[in-house]
């Protein structure tokens, strides 16, 4: 009926150390910075108003293709066209995709720099050990 947690592989310094580093990206400015604009991007009430515009001018153009009507399926897609370049350059999008970059590159580099360590500690002790 219920699903049982599955156990942590994980030992407790670990856990703790993963806690602490989870703790430090939430305050890290780039990460906040991203957790803000996303959270305009979502709740911007003329973006969503254009992806639901975008949506519909879509679905005319399927329909329009259905039925045999090419030039209104042209036109409704020249309309889409327009309604997301309107979109893409919006200040709101244009943030995001920045903010999103920078955390991303952010969180890249961190993984890069975990791998890079977990690598010279596994070399290190297989060194011990042969």
């Amino acid at each position: 009926m219920f699903r049982k947690e599955p156990e942590s592989l994980l030992d407790e310094a670990t856990k703790e150390t993963l806690e602490k580093l989870t703790q430090l990206l939430q305050e890290n400015e780039t990460i906040q910075n991203y957790q803000q604009i996303e959270g305009k991007a979502q709740n911007h009430a003329h973006l969503n108003t254009l992806i639901e515009q975008i949506k519909i001018k879509q679905k005319e153009a399927v329909a329009f293709n259905h039925y045999g009507k090419p030039e209104a399926e042209k036109v409704a897609i020249r309309e889409s066209e327009q309604l997301t370049r309107e979109f893409n350059e919006h200040i709101v999008v244009t943030s995001y995709q920045d903010s999103l970059i920078e955390a991303d590159d952010l969180l890249q580099q961190l993984v890069g720099t975990i791998q890079d360590e977990l690598v010279k500690e596994i070399e290190e002790k297989l060194t011990e050990l042969s």
